[in-house]
């Protein structure tokens, strides 16, 4: 590109830039002028001052629609104050199960998982051919010393008649005594040897020793087993704990036998338990006691492992006010429970009041709750309309409209319901 083209397209750029400020300059003074007249006539700023002041400007805008809930009345009743602790499922027993008897295996009955009867169900069996090798040989020594014992006891009878003659001497007698005693001590020890062989026998059979679950499995078909080596663990069933840590200022409120009520989390079922143990040896750091309740484990349902929560009561029974499950909402920051006002400005509507609360305690469907502030202890009170359906979306001091609100006033003033017409008929 030449320097003489460069230059004209510049000179242009320039002219086209100062066009542009010249025409925003002129545009600005216009406005001014314009801005400055309006501002000295009178019967201009007379006439907008008048439109201000008429009836249509000063109409507000419509307000919202009421919000449409569903509600509950609040109640007061006697409860007994609950807490939540968390835990887990423990077995009632845990057995390692080991051999009694050196051996291989030569059954293997069960897998991990293998439900277990006591004293029925045969977890193993070892081979019995030594066994009773071994028991067939010592019946055959008991039978050698039994002839021994016989011929000494025979002896010792022709000693003591002749000792009776004074033909053989009392030393002769008292070693042949012995001689005999010593016989009938060894057939009573291969007697007591046959015994255990016998025993050994019975054990080759190595048996559930509860009812339970077979959790593992430390032997396989053809190991060799020597005297005390592992089979299989087991852990009872049909009953089941649930233990949970207590903190202190709890714990002595309980007492055992006492019904605790358990919801077991991964299946969502409350089931009812007996409190069977409170170990005194708790743990310093957390100022907890381990608790144990005792639950049918449903046949088999209740699983070892799983999360619980019991509610623990805390102190004594006390009136307390009673709300449905659905008027709390729990958030991360607290529970709040919305309460209606009477709106006198327009009938059947109300204004919603939240309440922040504290849940105290639980019975079935209904919570317990204590208001947190002076201002909510005032709002929420017996007989109070709290919102059931519909609370995620309120705003404070928030008009809302009831459905279905008449058997709720029923309630709350005593009287019956309205009639309902009837349809007619031809």
């Amino acid at each position: 590109m030449s320097h003489e083209v460069q230059k004209r397209r510049v000179g242009l750029v320039a002219t086209a830039l100062t066009c542009l400020l010249l025409g925003l300059l002129a545009g600005g003074l216009g406005i001014q002028k314009q801005w400055t007249w309006r501002v000295s006539d009178k019967d201009y700023l007379t006439g907008r001052l008048k439109g201000l002041s008429s009836p249509a400007a000063a109409a507000k805008p419509k307000a919202a629609p009421a919000a449409l809930v569903r509600v509950d009345l609040a109640s007061v009743e006697t409860v007994q104050p609950e807490r939540p602790v968390v835990g887990r499922l423990l077995q009632v027993r845990k057995a390692r199960v080991a051999s009694e008897v050196a051996g291989t295996i030569v059954e293997m009955n069960v897998e991990e998982g293998s439900p277990v009867v006591e004293g029925k169900t045969v977890l193993a069996r070892v081979d019995a051919i030594w066994t009773r090798l071994a028991a067939d040989k010592q019946k055959a020594r008991i039978e050698a010393i039994g002839a021994q014992v016989r011929m000494e006891e025979a002896n010792l009878k022709r000693v003591t008649e002749s000792l009776a003659r004074k033909v053989a001497t009392t030393k002769e007698y008292d070693d042949q005594s012995a001689m005999t005693d010593q016989k009938r001590a060894e057939l009573k020890e291969a007697q007591v040897q046959l015994a255990d062989l016998q025993e050994q026998s019975r054990r080759l059979s190595i048996v559930a020793p509860f009812d339970g679950w077979v959790t593992a499995k430390h032997a396989e078909l053809g190991d060799r087993l020597s005297l005390g080596s592992p089979v299989a663990d087991i852990i009872s069933r049909g009953t089941i704990y649930a233990e949970v840590n207590v903190p202190e200022t709890m714990v002595n409120g309980l007492k055992l036998g006492m019904t605790i009520t358990v919801r077991i989390d991964p299946l969502g079922r409350d089931i009812a338990g007996k409190l069977a143990a409170i170990n005194p040896y708790g743990a310093a750091a957390s100022r907890t006691y381990p608790v144990r309740i005792a639950l049918d484990d449903e046949q088999g349902a209740l699983k070892v492992g799983m999360s619980v929560t019991a509610v623990m009561p805390v102190g004594g029974r006390a009136k307390q006010i009673m709300v449905a499950r659905d008027a709390v909402l729990t958030r991360s920051d607290g529970s709040t429970v919305w309460v209606l006002a009477d709106d006198a400005k327009a009938s059947q509507t109300y204004r919603a009041v939240p309440v922040p609360v504290e849940i105290v305690a639980t019975a079935g469907d209904r919570h317990a709750v204590v208001p947190q502030t002076p201002a909510g202890r005032e709002a929420l009170v017996d007989k109070s309309l709290v919102v059931i359906e519909g609370g995620e979306r309120l705003y404070p001091n928030q008009t809302v409209r009831v459905l279905k609100e008449e058997p709720l006033r029923s309630a709350m003033t005593g009287s019956p319901p309205a009639p309902q017409s009837q349809p007619r008929t031809k």
